[in-house]
C-alpha cells in the first residue's frame, strides 16, 4: 500500500485536543488544550514541501501558570511555516526568524504585561529568550511528542503490513532522552489506510542511569527502585491520501511514584465548524500578534 501526497491538495482544517498530566509523588500537574488549526501547502520542489500551519482558536484548561504560558507562546508563532521533505518528515521552520521580530516588536512587553504579578516571570522571559536565540533547540522542543506529530510525519510513502523504526524523543525528561522502537501495522480498506504503532523503550539507548539520578534527585529518595515502564499507542485515519483523525497516546510509568501522560486527538473538521468566538485565554495576543 502506499500514501501519496495529493498535488491537489490545498488546505484542511482541524480540531485537536492535547492533554498531560504529570504525577510526582502526591503532586498533580495537568491540562486539556483544544486547538483549531488549519494546515495548507504554500509551496514545494522536487525535494521538499512548505506546509503553513495557522492556530486560527484555541482553549487553554491547565493547573499551573506554565500552561497558559504555553498557549500564549502559541500565538507567538502564528503562523508557522513547516518545510518537510515528499514523504511528510518534518525538516524545519522557514520563518524561524520572524517568531523573533514579533518578540522583540511588542510581544515581549504584551506578555511581560500580562503576568507582571506572578512570581517567576522573569525566569519564563529569559528562558523563552534563550529559545529562540537557539534554533537547533526550539526544533527539537517544537516536534517531541507534541500535536505537530499527527501533521508532520513520512506518512507519503510505500508503507509495508508490518514496519519497526526507531523514535527519539529528545529532551523528554529534561536532561534524558526518551529513545522508543516503533512497532506499526498499516492497513488499506478501500480509499482508507490505518496506521497503527505501539512502541517500547530502546534499552540499547536510554540512559537508564541518568534517568534514575535525576529521579533520587527530584525526590531527595536514594533508595528509590526505578521501573520505568512504557504503554503507547497510536492510530492515524487516512482517506484519499489526507489525514482524517489521529489518536495518540503516550504514558511513562515508575510505580508508586511516577507517571507521565501525554494525549493528542485530531480530527478532520469542515471550515464552517471553525468556532466563531476567539480564546478565551489568548485573544488579547492573538488579535494583536496578527499586525505585527
Amino acid at each position: 500500500m502506499k500514501l501519496s501526497f495529493g498535488t491537489d491538495f490545498e488546505s484542511a482544517w482541524y480540531q485537536v485536543t492535547s492533554s498531560s498530566r504529570t504525577i510526582t509523588g502526591t503532586k498533580v500537574l495537568e491540562f486539556v488544550q483544544d486547538r483549531w488549526v488549519q494546515i495548507k501547502l504554500i509551496s514545494q520542489d522536487e525535494k521538499q514541501r512548505v506546509f503553513e500551519y495557522s492556530l486560527l482558536d484555541q482553549d487553554m484548561e491547565g493547573s499551573a501558570l506554565i500552561h497558559e504560558w504555553a498557549g500564549d507562546m502559541e500565538w507567538l508563532q502564528l503562523p508557522i511555516q513547516v518545510i518537510t521533505d515528499l514523504e511528510g518528515k518534518f525538516i524545519g521552520i522557514n520563518n524561524f526568524n520572524h517568531f523573533i521580530t514579533r518578540w522583540n516588536n511588542g510581544y515581549r512587553v504584551k506578555i511581560a504585561n500580562k503576568y507582571q504579578n506572578h512570581e517567576g516571570i522573569h525566569v519564563m522571559l529569559s528562558e523563552t529568550e534563550k529559545l529562540l536565540q537557539d534554533p537547533k533547540r526550539f526544533l527539537q522542543s517544537f516536534m517531541g511528542y507534541s500535536h505537530y506529530r499527527c501533521f508532520f510525519q513520512p506518512f507519503y510513502r510505500a508503507l509495508e503490513i508490518t514496519e519497526k523504526y526507531p523514535l527519539l524523543l529528545k529532551g523528554f525528561f529534561g536532561p534524558v532522552d526518551l529513545p522508543l522502537i516503533i512497532h506499526a501495522n498499516n492497513e488499506q480498506t478501500g480509499d482508507w489506510v490505518k496506521i497503527t504503532n505501539d512502541a517500547k523503550i530502546d534499552d540499547e539507548k536510554f540512559d537508564r542511569k541518568a534517568f534514575v539520578r535525576m529521579m533520587k534527585d527530584l525526590t531527595n529518595t536514594y533508595d528509590l527502585k526505578v521501573d520505568l515502564q512504557t504503554e503507547m499507542e497510536e492510530i492515524y485515519l487516512f482517506k484519499n491520501n489526507v489525514l482524517q483523525s489521529a489518536d495518540l497516546y503516550l504514558q511513562l510509568h515508575v510505580p508508586s511514584f511516577y507517571t507521565v501522560v501525554n494525549a493528542h486527538q485530531c480530527k478532520r473538521i469542515e471550515q464552517s465548524e471553525l468556532p466563531e468566538s476567539n480564546g478565551k485565554k489568548a485573544s488579547i495576543f492573538k488579535n494583536s500578534m496578527l499586525m505585527v
